[in-house]
Order: structure tokens, then C-alpha cells, then sequence
């Protein structure tokens, strides 16, 4: 068995499928090794006719085995001056037939070969189409064939024997009188074994010829067509079966055959077929196989009153795994999401990897359209729970999710790319919803992607028209209500026809994680943020530290902490000056990777809070061992609380819980004197809410420092020395 290489982008050696494989057990590896060793030759040309790819046995045929041909025409390479012009002009009209015809084309040619003598070069040229039948590339296959010359009738026999052509003569009833050493060595049939039997006793499918099958050949009538040959050990294999008419003096015509085996072309032809419509990572459909199964489906069900659904997943947090674990891992992540994608499926449903880490799925449905929506809510919901398993990446455990958007034929759309549109549009209202769930498409979904494409390009713009600004929210110690530090906030003030807008955090942060801006944007919060710190201290206010609020893009960003060091470097502050907020979800990832980066941060002295917890996934290991120093109950807790009720409990639960683990407990959303109150008796560390401040611009902040000194600055002073240490 051949085993064909090709090399990735990346460099690594990729391994092509063998003729046993399964397309999802292929494995990365140099194209260039692998086109040399397909049998015949190969060449791939763009829609355009550029040459991509050849093999140097189709260079050979036009004489251009020392030209640089990559990125070149047809007509471009007939000016090369050893090239076989009119060979290459002749090529360039068969490439247009075979474009125009839509479909495989072949052509059989005799050419001169380098000693002179005349060659017969069997063509095949296939154009490939992508969706809405744009042209994407055009496969030319072929083989020299051998083309032998025709002895006398009477010598024709004993001359055959010696042949390597797989030769069989039959009679005027296709009955077999006599094979070659060839034809046996290929069939396993001695001609004892076969004399007198119908040439249709080895072939598998019921095959018959009549004369009239036969086509007037010039002087004499032709068969040909490709078949499954039955060896005689019982296997099968794909042959190319030619029948040519001999016609004798008042005597009955026989018949002249010959066998090719043709399984590499067939295994060849099979592999072109594998790189344009299967993935080669997942071995799942492409984008243009999963286009081309939605397209036939639509094609008929339009008079049947059927349903199908296109389901469009992302997979939250592939980034975060792919950024800090690298490539190989994401890879491994992405062939294991497939295969759980696949084992929920049946045999009539597509599974396809459109590209980078979304995958679609197509489900035919003759049901109504409200229990369509109820089945499609269930296997929502099953690839949800199969997605936010663990999965195992070199030996790490690594938690995902997935958002899916939903669109329904024909309600959602009457076509494939309007389907996959809504469904993809969808998909990202998923995303907005807050990930790790589903949502069937609807017009205001339409709306809401057209004001997000808005929103993405006048954000890109708002940085450098000095839109953003940074809010801070003080913060309180519990016991004597003295501030203690305030938690940054931004915001964006977006000038339109000559009036200014705000428009809050939760409208445009998930935009900036989505595009990549909010690792510029984080950067440009911390900075700003430390200078200010340092202009407040500079001043002799009590503000001790502020804290800002870190994505998960920014924390795995191979930067991250060079922009945390310039930012306290560039405002002269040390680490104990800054706590940087992180949430529950963002620790969902690679345990050791996080645990590295945090122990560094704590390095350089900074304190790390968990935000909102209690909300997310509240792994108590993550307590026990992750370098957390704060706690940060999440207001929906604090909303709700009354005494005695089950989210003051909680609340208690937790401040008791992070005081014994050695960690200090900020209350968030606090508003009332009630719930000020209980939360001091129950020892909670600091208060944030609108019940002392809502978050202040930068003057307005500093108007309440000089308010809290001016109450008596040197009372502070004494008071924070009975404080709890933080």
C-alpha cells in the first residue's frame, strides 16, 4: 500500500488517507511527495486557469518540466520557448468545454513522445463548482496508454502472449476463446478456467452486450465503459473494459477485449474527491459538501411540505484553548468536538465543519413547524450538554460550550445561503445572550446583526476619537463606611449627527471581546486607570487601590502581563495598588496555564478577586487552588435579600466560606441600610453599591475625595489603623 504526504501551512508532514482509511482517521502530511506518486498524472488550475499544482508527468507532456509554471495560464506558458505551444492552446479550449459543459469531460490524444515515437494520452477534466455554482477549481486527471501496434491476423495470438496488455478474444456471442498471460495474471482465470464462458461471468452487475450496443468506429465498431471485474478468488475491482469489432471474410465478426485496471485512478479520483468536499482535520463535510446535501434537500421537498433545520455552532472559548495551549491541542479539541457532533446524529442527518472552530448541522423534519422548533430545542439542548463536557487535550482537562443559532426551511429562508445566513445570525445573538445556549432565528435578530456590524465599525473609530471614558465606582470598608478603593468602569460616548449618546458596557464589551479590540481596549483602561491612581495619591487621598475588570481575551493574550507591568511602571505604582477582576467562566480552560499566570500576577504583588460568584460554574477547587484573594458576592444575591430569605443565606454561606479559605468579601449592588446592616454583622469586608455611590467620572470622583478628606482627613487616619489589613 502507497502511503501520499502533503505539508501544512505550518510546516508539519501531513499523511494522505490510504485506500482503507476512514477520511476521519487521515493524518497531516507534502503534497508535492504525494502528487509524484499518483498513478498517471495531475494538474489543478484556479477558475482562471492558472496553474496551482502539476505533476511532473503533465509537465512532461508540454515539454515544461524546467519551466516555472505556479500562478501561470495556459496561454502564458505557450510563450515559454521549449514548450509545446499548440498542445498548451489546444489544452486551454478543452479547459473552457469542460467549464461551460459543467461537468467531467474527456479526450483522448496522441502526442510525440521524447524519443519521437507517438504516445496515446487519455484526459480527464473536472471542474469543481463552490456555492451558488461559482467556479472554484479545475482537476485535469490522466495516464499514458500504451498504444501498441496491430500485428497481422494470423500472428496475433502468439504476439499477445508476450504482451503486458490484458487481452481476451471472443466470438460472435461475447463467449471468451482465448486470453494472454496478462489477462490471467489480472483475473486469476487460466484460459481452461474461462473457454467458452460469456465475458459477463466475471463481471459483477449483470453486464450483457448485444451488437447493438456498439458504435461505428471508422472501419470497424467499438465498446468501452468502466466495470467491476470479479477475480477469481471473488474480488472485486474497478476495470476499464474496451471491445473492439474484427470483422472476417464471410465468416461471423469477433471481438478484440482488453482489460485495464483502473483502482489507483479509481483511488486517485477518490482522493480528489475526499480534499474537495471533507474536511481534512474532522473528516466531517466541507462547506461546499454541507451546501451542495442543503441544496438537493431544498430541491425536493419543495413540493412535500418538508422541514429541515440548519443548526450553526461555535464553540465559546476554542480561542482561549488554542491561544494557550497552541495549535496541535486546538486541533485535538476540534476532532474531538466533531466526533461527539457525529455520535448524535443519524445516518441521514450532515455533520459538516464549515471552517475554523463552527461546525453546521442539517436535519430533515416532516413534522409542522411548532413540533419541528420542539424537536430541534431537544438535540439543541443534547449538543449543548455533549459540548460542555470535559474533554481531555494533552493530558488537561479543558472545559468549552458552544452558542448554536437554529433557522427552519422553509420559514427562515427558501435557500441555502439565506438558511445558513439566519442561523448564522442567530448563532451570534447566542453569543450576545451570553453563550453556552441556543436561539431560533427571528427578524429582530436580522436587525440586531445589521446595528452590530454598526456598532463593531464605530467602535473601531471610538478609541481614536477619544469617545471612551472611565468611570469609577468607590468602594467602603463595611465597619466604618471610610473609603477604601473604587472598581473602574468604562464607557463609550458616541457623537452621531451632532449628538452625544451613552452607551452602556453591556452593548458593546461582548463586540469588543468578539473583534479582538478589547485587548487594546484593557490596555488603554490600564493605563489610564494607574495614572489616575497616581494623581489621586499624589494628592494625599485616601483611595487605596483601584480594580479593573479583565476579559478572557486579554488574560490569555501573550501580552498581558507586559501590558499590566507598563501600565503600573509607566504611573509609578507598585503591584499592591492594583486588583484585577476576573470571573468564574474565565477559569474555564487549561487549570495549569491560568494557575501559572495568576501565580505571576501574585508575583508582582497584585491582588486577584473573582467577580459574580456564585453565578457561573463555582468549582469550590477553584478556592482551594487558584491564588484568590477576594470574593466578589454577584448583586443578584444582594438584590433579593431579605432577612431570613434564601439569597441572605447564601450571602452569609459565602462570606463565612471566603474568610475561611483566608480570602475578604466584597458585597456588590448594595443599596439599602437593610442590607448594608446585614451584611456588616455577618462580617462582609467591603460594600459597593448605589447606597453610597453609583460610578462617578473622573471629576466627580475626585469631588468626592476632597468631600471624604475634608470630614476629617486626620480621624481617617486613626480609624484605618483598627481596620482588618487587606
Amino acid at each position: 500500500m502507497h502511503v501520499y504526504y502533503r505539508k501544512t501551512l505550518g510546516g508539519q508532514l501531513q499523511q494522505l488517507m490510504s485506500p482503507d482509511q476512514n477520511p476521519a482517521e487521515i493524518h497531516c502530511l507534502d503534497e508535492s511527495c504525494w502528487l509524484e506518486h499518483l498513478p498517471g498524472f495531475l494538474c489543478l488550475k484556479d477558475k482562471d486557469g492558472h496553474w496551482l499544482r502539476a505533476s511532473r508527468n503533465y509537465l512532461l507532456v508540454f515539454n515544461l518540466q524546467d519551466a516555472d509554471y505556479l500562478g501561470k495560464t495556459d496561454d502564458e506558458l505557450a510563450q515559454y520557448p521549449l514548450s509545446d505551444a499548440r498542445a498548451l492552446k489546444l489544452s486551454a479550449i478543452q479547459d473552457k468545454s469542460a467549464w461551460h459543459l459543467g461537468r467531467p469531460v474527456k479526450e483522448t490524444r496522441i502526442i510525440a513522445g521524447p524519443d519521437m515515437n507517438n504516445g496515446i494520452l487519455e484526459i480527464t477534466r473536472t471542474p469543481v463548482f463552490g456555492v451558488g455554482q461559482n467556479r472554484l477549481k479545475l482537476v485535469v486527471t490522466g495516464r499514458f496508454a500504451d498504444q501498441g501496434e496491430k500485428p497481422e491476423s494470423d500472428g496475433l495470438a502468439n504476439t499477445l502472449q508476450v504482451c503486458h496488455l490484458n487481452v481476451a478474444f471472443l466470438d460472435a456471442n461475447f463467449r471468451i476463446s482465448g486470453v494472454n498471460n496478462a489477462f490471467s495474471l489480472l483475473t486469476g482465470y487460466l484460459v481452461d478456467d474461462i473457454e467458452n464462458k460469456p465475458l459477463s461471468f466475471m463481471i459483477e452487475g449483470g453486464f450483457e452486450l448485444t451488437h447493438r450496443d456498439f458504435i461505428n468506429a471508422g472501419n470497424g465498431y467499438f465498446w468501452t465503459g468502466e466495470l467491476l471485474c470479479r477475480h477469481k478468488n471473488g474480488q472485486l475491482f474497478p476495470v476499464k473494459l474496451d471491445i473492439t469489432g474484427i470483422a472476417k471474410d464471410n465468416q461471423d465478426s469477433s471481438y478484440f477485449a482488453t482489460l485495464l485496471d483502473i483502482t489507483r485512478q479509481k483511488q486517485s479520483e477518490k482522493r480528489i474527491m475526499q480534499i474537495a468536499h471533507f474536511d481534512d482535520l474532522t473528516g466531517l463535510a466541507n462547506r461546499t459538501m454541507f451546501f451542495d446535501r442543503l441544496n438537493q434537500f431544498i430541491s425536493e421537498s419543495k413540493h412535500r411540505q418538508l422541514h429541515a433545520v440548519v443548526f450553526c455552532i461555535n464553540l465559546d472559548r476554542f480561542k482561549a484553548v488554542n491561544d494557550s495551549l497552541g495549535h496541535g491541542a486546538g486541533n485535538q479539541l476540534l476532532k474531538e468536538a466533531a466526533v461527539r457532533l457525529r455520535s448524535l446524529m443519524g445516518n441521514r442527518d450532515v455533520v459538516a465543519r464549515l471552517g475554523g472552530d463552527e461546525f453546521a448541522l442539517l436535519i430533515s423534519n416532516e413534522k409542522a413547524h411548532e413540533q419541528t422548533m420542539y424537536s430541534a430545542s431537544l438535540i439543541a439542548g443534547e449538543v449543548l450538554h455533549k459540548l460542555s463536557e470535559t474533554f481531555d487535550v494533552n493530558k488537561r482537562e479543558v472545559f468549552i460550550g458552544a452558542s448554536i443559532g437554529i433557522a427552519i426551511y422553509p420559514e427562515d429562508g427558501s435557500s441555502a445561503e439565506m438558511l445558513l445566513k439566519n442561523a448564522n445570525i442567530a448563532m451570534y445573538e447566542a453569543k450576545r445572550q451570553g453563550r453556552n445556549n441556543y436561539q431560533f432565528y427571528n427578524m429582530d435578530h436580522a436587525d440586531a446583526a445589521q446595528d452590530r456590524l454598526l456598532m463593531e465599525f464605530n467602535l473601531r473609530k471610538a478609541m481614536e476619537k477619544n469617545e471612551l471614558r472611565l468611570y469609577y465606582q468607590p468602594q467602603y470598608y463595611a465597619a466604618s463606611r471610610k473609603i477604601f478603593g473604587a472598581e473602574v468602569l468604562i464607557r463609550w460616548f458616541h457623537a452621531t449627527d451632532g449628538e452625544t449618546k451613552m452607551i452602556p458596557p453591556d452593548k458593546f464589551i461582548w463586540i469588543a471581546e468578539e473583534t479582538g479590540l478589547i485587548v487594546e481596549m484593557g490596555a488603554w483602561v490600564m493605563r489610564t486607570a494607574c495614572l489616575q491612581l497616581k494623581k489621586w495619591l499624589d494628592e494625599g487621598y485616601g483611595l487605596r487601590q483601584v480594580s479593573i475588570n479583565v476579559s478572557a481575551r486579554q488574560f490569555i493574550d501573550d501580552q498581558f502581563l507586559k501590558t499590566v507591568e507598563d501600565a503600573l511602571d509607566g504611573a509609578q505604582l507598585n503591584g499592591g495598588n492594583l486588583e484585577l477582576e476576573l470571573t468564574e467562566s474565565q477559569l474555564i480552560g487549561d487549570i495549569k496555564q491560568i494557575e501559572l499566570q495568576l501565580h505571576r500576577l501574585k508575583k508582582m504583588g497584585i491582588k486577584i478577586a473573582l467577580d459574580d460568584f456564585g453565578t457561573g460554574y463555582s468549582s469550590l477547587s477553584y478556592l482551594k487552588n487558584l491564588p484568590i484573594d477576594v470574593l466578589k458576592i454577584d448583586q443578584s444575591f444582594i438584590r433579593e435579600m431579605t432577612m431570613g430569605s434564601k439569597d441572605a443565606r447564601l450571602a452569609a454561606t459565602i462570606i463565612q466560606m471566603g474568610h475561611l479559605l483566608g480570602q475578604k468579601i466584597i458585597a456588590e449592588g448594595v443599596e439599602t441600610e437593610q442590607q448594608l446592616m446585614y451584611l456588616t454583622h455577618r462580617g462582609c469586608d467591603i460594600i459597593q453599591g448605589y447606597y453610597f455611590s453609583q460610578p462617578l467620572p473622573v471629576h466627580k470622583m475626585t469631588a468626592l475625595l476632597v468631600s471624604e478628606a475634608q470630614t476629617g482627613i486626620e480621624e481617617s487616619k486613626t480609624e484605618t489603623l483598627f481596620e482588618p489589613k487587606f
